[in-house]
């Protein structure tokens, strides 16, 4: 997971012209379609496009899943 600033950085680059290549390197991302998908989402939606990854988390309690599980 990459936080809100390391998105706006990379979304910073992309736009300034980097190859992806070098993007994903120095951050080690996995695919271009991450950086792809950051940057359709700020010109969507504007910084409120990013996603925190702390918030995207649900956690359930284990008597929970247990239920569900059954």
């Amino acid at each position: 997971m990459f936080s809100k600033e390391v998105q706006l950085e990379v979304v910073e680059m992309y736009l300034k012209g980097f190859p992806t290549s070098k993007i994903k390197k120095k951050f080690h991302i996995k695919g271009s379609a991450t950086i792809l998908n950051w940057v359709t989402n700020i010109k969507e939606f504007g910084i409120c496009g990013i996603k925190d990854p702390s918030r995207s988390k649900t956690n359930y309690q284990y008597s929970f899943k247990i239920k569900v599980i059954k």
